[in-house]
């Protein structure tokens, strides 16, 4: 396993932050959470070891950020009721309410249950008597009306009455409303695993990564999949279903001031000015970054700026004008021509399109969905080469700090009876801290492409031509004069073109392409 339990230390660090930079009092009175853990079932074959203590070390780190917590473990499905009810009323108008469950839950008939320990029985009827509904769970927070609302559902785990055909295997998708948050452990009709430690392995990456200064829940989850499927070897993908508005942390507070990071620099400030019409906007990020790695865009949008007041508009096809404003609306974002915030009107951004094509050349929805797909396939393709070795370089530092940390407990037992230990001891916990801000690095890193590539993926999947091949990554780098050598290049072009295929595919978790990036051990 990559990440150890030894890692639980990184919590009470970030933690400390977060408690040094915020008062936590501030927060306590609106930040809510319940926390149900199903271990001792009646059935002792459906018994699950983790569950309760999920609970317990969940508890302890939520009390750590600021809120009121309720736990209530191995409960029947009438105990349950009760206390979502009493959770329901204090959730009322709360900043943050937290629902977490672990233990059996099953899909029947479409609709997710989380199943008391009170369960005996063969029949449909007994375990929906034995349960209560996320949808009950999803009505409850909606009217406490939080400003954000948090389910986390830990409850795929392997159950009996899945493996005889009785009811499908795992949960199924559901849909939250706006300000809602649902977290699954694994993604649709799949199964979540218990942990061969103290946790489960959602739980146990949950807790690496909950009280990170500062980290939207978003990123926040994104850190948790990235690490389950990794630890897994992708046999399990957590699922996210959200509609947040705003950013909400779970350990508010001031991080310290990050060490400057070139790719995750590079990245960012891409993304700021992508869709700029100003030229000066692309120098200065190419004297930030005269070597990065949309320096030949920038290059690109520069001269197409310089020559855009003069360029003749060309002439409209009839399929671009009968086009679908949606799918012209993702091609015009893939190539920088339009932000978010102007989906609305095209016409602009059309016309800086029509202005860029060759003389004598007619603006086509085929050209237009062609080009914008060579940008999308040659940055996704160097975004993967990217991830891939951030991946291999995280599991990395995860194999040291687990070394130095079984290091820095040895030190520390001499240290209590011999003084001469004393300055070594000092020398570990520096380089336990040392390799926990190297983490922290790759961390944020992977943070910026782990959303640049979902972000090109998504938008890709609404315009892509059908049939694409990874011949178009050739003519992307020929007009850029970035050589065709790379084999890895051409490969991740492939497996993009793949993801992309699979974006709507209800059975995948929402981060089902990392899999694909594991390296072999």
């Amino acid at each position: 396993m990559i990440y150890s339990s030894g890692m639980r230390p990184y919590v009470l660090i970030c933690a400390a932050f977060a408690l040094l930079f915020v008062s936590v009092a501030a927060h306590a009175s609106g930040r809510v959470a319940l926390l149900i853990g199903n271990s001792d079932y009646a059935s002792p074959e459906m018994a699950l070891r983790n569950p309760v203590n999920d609970v317990a070390a969940l508890g302890d780190a939520l009390r750590e950020l600021g809120f009121d917590v309720s736990e209530a473990t191995d409960q029947n499905a009438d105990t349950m009721r009760k206390a979502l009810t009493d959770f329901g009323t204090a959730a009322t108008g709360a900043e943050m309410a937290v629902f977490f469950y672990a233990g059996h839950g099953v899909q029947i008939g479409g609709e997710n249950h989380l199943i008391g320990t009170d369960f005996q029985g063969s029949d449909l009827n007994a375990l929906r008597r034995s349960s209560i509904s996320i949808d009950t769970v999803r009505d409850v927070i909606a009217k406490a009306g939080p400003k954000v609302g948090i389910l986390l559902l830990d409850a795929c785990r392997n159950n009996p009455f899945s493996d005889s055909g009785m009811v499908q295997r795992g949960l199924v998708r559901i849909r939250g409303g706006a300000g809602l948050l649902i977290a699954y452990a694994t993604d649709p009709g799949n199964v979540a695993y218990d942990g061969l430690g103290q946790n489960s392995v959602f739980t146990a990456s949950l807790l690496d990564h909950i009280a990170t200064p500062d980290l939207d829940i978003r990123l926040m989850l994104g850190r948790v999949r990235q690490q389950v499927v990794l630890e897994t070897d992708g046999r399990q993908i957590p699922w996210v279903e959200e509609s947040v508005l705003d950013n909400h942390s779970f350990a508010p507070g001031l991080e310290a001031q990050p060490v400057q990071d070139e790719t995750a620099s590079d990245l960012a400030h891409w993304r700021d000015i992508s869709s700029s019409s100003e030229i000066q906007d692309f120098e200065r990020y190419l004297k930030a970054h005269p070597e990065g790695l949309f320096a030949s865009f920038a290059h690109e949008r520069i001269a197409a700026l310089h020559s855009g007041t003069q360029a003749t508009l060309a002439p409209v096809s009839a399929s671009l004008s009968k086009a679908d404003p949606d799918r012209v609306a993702a091609a015009l974002l893939a190539l920088g021509h339009l932000s978010d915030e102007q989906t609305r009107d095209l016409g602009p951004a059309l016309n800086n399109y029509r202005r860029r094509l060759p003389a004598q050349e007619t603006a086509s929805a085929e050209r237009l969905y062609e080009d914008a797909a060579q940008v999308s396939v040659f940055l996704a393709a160097t975004t993967l080469q990217r991830l891939r070795t951030d991946i291999v370089a995280l599991r990395s530092i995860e194999r040291t700090l687990a070394i130095a940390e079984d290091a820095l407990k040895q030190i520390e037992d001499i240290a209590r009876t011999n003084a001469d230990a004393l300055p070594v001891l000092q020398q570990a916990r520096n380089d336990v801290y040392d390799i926990y801000r190297s983490r922290g690095i790759i961390l944020r890193r992977l943070d910026q492409s782990r959303s640049y590539y979902d972000e090109i993926m998504n938008r890709a999947a609404v315009f892509f031509p059908p049939d694409l091949e990874t011949s178009i990554l050739r003519a992307a780098a020929d007009s850029r004069d970035l050589g065709y050598a790379n084999t890895q290049l051409t490969e991740d072009a492939a497996t993009f073109l793949r993801h992309v295929a699979q974006v709507d595919d209800s059975t995948k978790g929402s981060y089902q392409w990392l899999a694909d990036l594991i390296p072999p051990d």
